[in-house]
């Protein structure tokens, strides 16, 4: 399924069309945003029906393409009021609020996310005497509106207003002045045509998810009004001088110090250096956004100081929508693990799941019970994978001739763990699987075996599962063997290797570095959990397949509410 994902900066707007199913994104094209009709040094005003005119353009070619979704950020701080019509969009270049700078206290904007600026809307809307009937929109909200009708915006958009705190409350001072809907979730708001429109968020938000910051990392954005952000916990020690805004991942803020000037200067180092040491621990700053031209003197400067750097190479607004649209369009699936129910494929699917794992190294079935069930995932036309007790060559070439096209090796160390499984699994030039046609993986006959085989070794997925030390360390080699579909990530294990069991932040961090090369070599990443604070986080890294649970949390659950269920 195709989406669309919208950038919608203060200098372009920037988007492309990104195949959900394949993972693959075409080059990002830019329009310019329209230029302003009021810039006096003071105001900074766009018209809107510019705004508009740019953006269904950009829609007509996005239903053209056939996209079903559209996923969006916005340049935060701007909004336009409604009385009777539209006013300009006020832009967060405009500076209006300065003389009303000293009516707000820093300490009072702390719980909005945000910081005192001239630009804030919070302070520049006191240039409006009268509220009545008036309505407030931010950027995004205002997109949303084109396309749906609807006021509402996401709260990574919403509290750069300062008109919101980050638990969504609105914190209005201003009586009579109506503002968005505002929500917490990514899950369409709207239609436009027949594609779903999802709130529009905080592109600096957007930026950070797209950077492939983990933990620990701090992200200077060299873009227009430059930032150096990290992630922090809500309950971390706050700095005056740092925004804390909302992120996407719950208990998770994004520290920011922004308005840096991008000036190659001592100063500005200085500056960066000072906020990075208020930070702790950090290590590593990935740099990204503004022209490549300022890398360089960022990167040895940095460098000569100590830190780590690495350079974004990628668009990060771009990846971080990915991200998003991931998270929301991901593959779900459950395992099976004791049940012999050979019909379990069709009632999966009809709930409308996308892949189940047979559990052949904890369970214990017979292989004519597990070929009888790869063989209607097929009729079902649901991806079955069976989890292999070990890369036994018996075991896997019996399988796979009875029909299984897909296998995950626990405990997968290394690269040579895997290409066992391949070369059993995969025929030649790929493998060494024995050819023995006249079986139930073939349908007992093929007429050209040549293109049976090649048809074959494309169907075979084989996942290598990641749950020690030793895997983490080598998932790079692992990944590398062209034959090896992707990984997936198994907690409990990990958290038992890495003597860390409860710790909940440290396999967060694990599964942040696992998904991250994953995306670097553009293979999918699964995790196998129930555990939904994981799942979350693992999504917004950018994995795509979510293992979650098995038949026996689902007979467990149903007999728990039959046994809980108020008949009378």
């Amino acid at each position: 399924m195709k989406s669309l994902l919208l950038d919608v900066g203060s200098s372009y707007i920037k988007y492309s069309f990104y195949d959900n199913t394949s993972r693959k994104n075409t080059e990002v094209f830019s329009v310019p945003f329209p230029s302003p009709v009021v810039d006096d040094g003071i105001r900074f005003e766009v018209d809107c029906n510019k705004i508009k005119q740019a953006l269904f353009a950009i829609m007509n070619e996005a239903k053209a393409e056939g996209c079903k979704a559209v996923f969006s950020c916005v340049q935060m701080h701007g909004y336009i009021i409604r009385e009777r019509n539209f006013s300009n969009y006020i832009s967060w270049k405009d500076k209006r609020g300065a003389k009303y700078l000293d009516k707000e206290k820093v300490e009072d904007l702390f719980d909005n996310g945000t910081a005192k600026k001239v630009n804030l809307p919070r302070i520049s809307l006191r240039e409006i005497l009268s509220f009545r009937e008036k309505e407030f929109f931010t950027l995004g909200s205002y997109i949303a509106y084109l396309l749906t009708g609807k006021n509402i915006t996401h709260i990574t958009d919403a509290c750069a207003s300062g008109l919101y705190k980050v638990n969504m409350k609105e914190d209005n001072p201003f009586d009579g002045l109506m503002l968005p809907s505002v929500v917490g979730e990514i899950s369409p708001c709207g239609k436009y045509e027949n594609m779903d429109i999802y709130p529009p968020t905080g592109d600096h938000q957007i930026s950070y998810l797209g950077s492939g910051a983990t933990e620990g990392d701090a992200v200077l954005n060299l873009g227009t009004a430059a930032q150096l952000s990290i992630l922090e916990s809500e309950d971390c020690e706050r700095l005056c001088s740092i925004e804390y805004r909302p992120y996407f991942e719950k208990g998770k803020r994004v520290a920011t110090l922004s308005g840096l000037v991008t000036a190659e200067s001592e100063k500005l180092l200085s500056r960066i250096k000072s906020t990075i040491d208020s930070f702790m621990n950090v290590k590593r700053i990935l740099i990204s956004g503004g022209g490549k031209s300022k890398y360089a003197f960022f990167e040895k400067e940095l460098i000569s100081m100590g830190y780590e750097v690495e350079i974004c190479q990628k668009n990060v607004g771009n990846e971080g929508l990915k991200k998003l649209a991931d998270s929301v369009y991901s593959l779900r699936g459950t395992m099976l693990s004791e049940v012999e129910f050979v019909n379990y494929p069709f009632v999966i699917k009809k709930a409308g799941l996308d892949f189940f794992i047979i559990d052949n190294e904890h369970g214990s079935f017979e292989n004519k019970t597990i070929n009888a069930l790869a063989l209607n995932s097929r009729l079902a036309d649901i991806q079955a994978i069976v989890r292999l007790p070990n890369n036994d060559r018996a075991m896997i070439t019996k399988l796979a001739d009875g029909g299984v096209n897909g296998f995950l090796l626990p405990m997968t160390n290394s690269k040579e763990d895997i290409e066992k499984v391949v070369e059993y699994a995969k025929y030649f030039p790929a493998g060494k699987r024995g050819i023995s046609t006249t079986r139930a993986h073939t349908g007992y006959g093929v007429s050209n075996i040549k293109e049976y085989m090649k048809d074959a070794n494309n169907n075979m997925k084989i996942y290598a599962q990641i749950e020690t030390m030793l895997g983490v360390s080598n998932v790079e080699e692992i990944l590398k063997v062209s034959e090896v579909e992707g990984v997936f990530i198994g907690p409990n294990d990990l958290s038992c290797d890495y003597n860390c069991i409860g710790e909940v932040e440290k396999i967060k961090e694990l599964i942040s570095t696992i998904t991250k090369t994953c995306v670097k070599y553009d293979k999918p990443c699964g995790i196998i959990t129930t555990n939904k604070d994981m799942i979350a986080h693992a999504l917004l890294c950018g994995c795509t397949l979510i293992c979650y649970g098995s038949e026996l949390n689902m007979i467990k659950k149903g007999a728990q509410e039959i046994k809980n269920e108020k008949f009378v």
